[in-house]
């Protein structure tokens, strides 16, 4: 399910790295194209340390370059919850580091004059019942008076047209500091960094197989050449293969779908998303939505299909629920429909480390990587580089499998049904 995303239609001109050929020798090889790899990648060539990034496709044509481009603040789950689960010290940490991740792309972007749409106006939550709004604001309470968060407000339901132009959710929860951006564009314009600071890219260049020599060296091996380097970093997250099994039996991937309306005049999108903010909702199977640069309103769901008949159903169901929420819109056409992978831990927070192999890593964002990744890569890199005591609560110390990962796709699809049920019900 890749048809050509708006994304791919609306591209800054990429570069055309090329793809790798003969030896090549580098302090690190990196697996992985998105934001994780390429920022790995710039935060090591920052500090002279050589690096090669291997992409299998292009960079930025997996997660990074198909997501809603939502830059979101926080995690899966609420941050009372991670407290309860971690404890409060921790809890802060984490929430610190969702807000760094976002200050970094924003710093990335202004230092190197990426064009890719980046606006701050913050995000908002909205309940899709009215219990979702009581604990919203519960959340809101506890961000204020433990974490000192004071960049989140609530929205009652009589005042939401104040910010969405629908009937269909009983208020919301606004977070200031969110953002939203062009997610291939910001992939791009990071490449280019790396690029312009002497990183390598190899694209079309699947890496098929790792060795590891006496003396520590680790060679990759593609389909027409082979790079040597002192370390190796994995960071395909949702898109791993069969390369390092750890890994690959440590992440979930689901299906995540999005479709884009045709340009709409100015002002029934200024209408429709008053004040230009990254939104998704509280529905089990939510739904997330968006103005973009070029006057589209940009709207996603998750769904998984096996046919060409089921992609087509989902895509049309997808439209169904834009219009159930925005009914304005019934008559707009939809110029583009595609689909892509999100990486789920089974903790549901993302995992960054060092595997006993040497294998550095980083995955799982669970739909928040447009935000966390570039932050995963700059950690990465301090690892390797024995920088500082970097230790924080999204550190795993060892990988254990995800137990019948085989089945995965069988019981993402029952747990969507359940879900789906829920929200009729519950």
């Amino acid at each position: 399910m890749e048809q050509l995303s708006l994304w791919e239609a609306t591209a800054n001109k990429r570069t055309d790295f090329p793809q790798l050929e003969g030896e090549h020798f580098c302090d690190v090889v990196i697996i992985g194209g998105g934001y994780s790899g390429l920022s790995t990648s710039y935060h090591l060539q920052e500090k002279n340390c050589n690096t090669i990034v291997l992409e299998q496709n292009r960079i930025g044509s997996g997660a990074s370059g198909r997501n809603g481009g939502e830059v979101l603040t926080g995690y899966l789950g609420s941050m009372q919850e991670w407290a309860k689960k971690k404890g409060l010290e921790e809890a802060k940490q984490m929430w610190q580091m969702s807000l760094d991740s976002i200050d970094l792309i924003e710093s990335i972007i202004k230092k190197h004059e990426i064009d890719c749409a980046f606006v701050r106006n913050g995000s908002l939550y909205a309940a899709y019942k009215p219990s979702h709004l009581e604990a919203m604001k519960k959340e809101q309470e506890f961000m204020a008076k433990y974490l000192n968060y004071e960049h989140m407000h609530i929205v009652e339901k009589e005042d939401l047209q104040e910010e969405l132009n629908t009937n269909f959710y009983h208020g919301a929860s606004v977070d200031a500091k969110s953002a939203h951006f062009h997610p291939l564009n910001y992939a791009l314009g990071l490449g280019n960094a790396v690029h312009q600071m002497g990183g390598k890219i190899f694209e079309h260049s699947k890496a098929l197989r790792i060795e590891r020599k006496a003396g520590g060296k680790v060679i990759v091996l593609t389909e027409k050449g082979r790079v040597i380097a002192e370390d190796i970093v994995i960071v395909t997250n949702a898109y791993s293969g069969d390369l390092h099994d750890r890994i690959k039996r440590s992440i979930v991937p689901v299906e995540s779908i999005m479709i884009a309306t045709e340009p709409l005049p100015t002002e029934v999108l200024e209408d429709v998303i008053k004040k230009n903010r990254a939104v998704s909702d509280s529905k089990r199977l939510l739904y997330y939505f968006r103005r973009t640069a070029d006057n589209r309103l940009a709207f996603g769901g998750s769904g998984r299909a096996s046919t060409k008949r089921d992609q087509e159903n989902l895509f049309h169901n997808l439209r169904l629920g834009m219009i159930e929420v925005f009914p304005q819109l019934k008559d707009a056409k939809i110029d583009y429909e595609w689909g892509g992978k999100v990486g789920f831990t089974k903790s549901m927070l993302p995992y960054i480390g060092q595997l006993e192999d040497g294998t550095y890593f980083g995955f799982g964002y669970g739909g928040h990587g447009a935000a966390m990744a570039s932050l995963f890569g700059k950690l990465i890199a301090q690892m390797i580089l024995k920088e500082a005591d970097i230790n924080n609560p999204l550190i795993v110390k060892s990988l254990k499998p995800i137990p019948f990962h085989s089945q995965h796709a069988r019981a993402v699809g029952i747990l969507k049904f359940y879900k789906k049920l829920q929200d009729r019900i519950s």
